[in-house]
Formats: C-alpha cells, sequence, structure tokens
C-alpha cells in the first residue's frame, strides 16, 4: 500500500503515469478480482493515445519495482523480523496477521518517511492525481484487465478525499488505517498493545528507509 514511494520519483512525469504506478495497489484494495497485469499493461504502452500509453507505462514501471524491492534484503530481514515481534505481542491466535501486517507496516512506513523528508512532495503527488479523470483511469484498466471494474470511478474521488497517505506519520493513525486493511481481508484487527511496539518499528524502517528505496544500478 505504498502508492507514494512508488510514485515519487515520477512526479516530474505526466500525472497519468504516476496515477499508473498506483493503480495495482489500488484494485487490491477496492476491485481485487482485477488484476492490472504487468503483461498485459506493457501492449498499451506504445499507444497512439499518450494518456493511455503514460498510464500503461506507470502501471509497467510499478510491476518492475516491485520486483526489487521486495527483493531487497533490508525489506526481507526486516520483514521476517517485524512478523516475529508481531507473533510474540498477538500471542497464539495471531494467524496469518504478523507477515502481512509486517509487510503492509514496512510499506506505509516507507511512505511515511517521504513525507516527511518533504511534505511539499506528496502535497504535490496528491494535486498530479487530482489532474486526471477518474472515469478515463476506470475504462483504460479495463481494456487491460481481463475482469473490468467499475469501483475506480468512484473510489478516486474517495481516496483523494481521505488523503490517508497524510495519516502514516502519527502512530494511532497508522494502527487505524493497518486495521482497515486487516479487516477488508477478513484479518482481526491490531490491539492498542500494538502501539507500544510501532514507534520501534517506525525508527527501523527509517533508518532502513535509503537503502529500501534505492533502485538497483
Amino acid at each position: 500500500m505504498n502508492c507514494f514511494s512508488h510514485a515519487y520519483r515520477f512526479l516530474d512525469r505526466d500525472p497519468h503515469f504516476i496515477v499508473g504506478t498506483c493503480v495495482p495497489d489500488w484494485l487490491s484494495m477496492v476491485a481485487r478480482k482485477t488484476r492490472a497485469r504487468e503483461k498485459f499493461a506493457a501492449k498499451f504502452v506504445d499507444s497512439s493515445q499518450f494518456e493511455l500509453g503514460q498510464l500503461a507505462a506507470g502501471i509497467v514501471r510499478h510491476h518492475q519495482d516491485d520486483y526489487w524491492f521486495h527483493e531487497k534484503r533490508e525489506f526481507v530481514e526486516t520483514n521476517l523480523q517485524f512478523a516475529i515481534e508481531l507473533r510474540e505481542l498477538l500471542g497464539a491466535d495471531a494467524g496469518f496477521r504478523p507477515h502481512l501486517a509486517g509487510h503492509i507496516l514496512i510499506e506505509m512506513l516507507l511512505d511515511a518517511y517521504l513525507t516527511e523528508q518533504d511534505r511539499s512532495q506528496l502535497d504535490d503527488y496528491y494535486a498530479k492525481v487530482e489532474s486526471v479523470d477518474p472515469a478515463f483511469v476506470q475504462e483504460s484498466i479495463n481494456q487491460m484487465a481481463g475482469i473490468p471494474t467499475d469501483r475506480i470511478e468512484s473510489f478516486l474521488p474517495r481516496y483523494l478525499q481521505e488523503a490517508y497517505l497524510y495519516d502514516y506519520v502519527d502512530d494511532q493513525r497508522t494502527r487505524y488505517r493497518l486495521n482497515r486493511v486487516l479487516h477488508a481481508v477478513k484479518l482481526a484487527e491490531l490491539p492498542e498493545s500494538f502501539l507500544e511496539w510501532l514507534p520501534t518499528a517506525r525508527e527501523r524502517v527509517y533508518k532502513l528507509a535509503p537503502r529500501m528505496l534505492t533502485p538497483p544500478t
């Protein structure tokens, strides 16, 4: 759920490209049966319709960045450590939550790190997303996806209104947002005691963020 981490390096690009870098994560939130897969998006990168090509290129970039990011030693080791610590915190009924929560939390905290480094970049990100027509985004996704969706057009105005990426700099709001994700996939929420552990997790992610966010050369 690290939309800003996917987009921040491209804020000088066309807004449709920036939106494209977020599309796979947005679909995972509101239309999980619809997939913006790299191999299908790649077919539209050279479209004669400039905006469609840019959105498709952003989707491709999202997947390419995910490949190296999730293989980063810093990410893998931190995710494993968080999963162990969260399992200890949650006890025997932890289920799948520790691994998933740790993964998502790292991504949220990376967005928070970038926001604290330069909040104006997140302002710019939201302005760029707002400049793109939600109906066009939905129509473009449906050209690329095997299963169409009618949820993106109504989702984007809510996404802009909530502007929840700003919440990630605050521990209470981070827990609230993480719990919403867990609830959406039918997992139990993280208890209040999670807030006692979260500051140490934030500190560790912030320390490693420059290396986590640096693409391979």
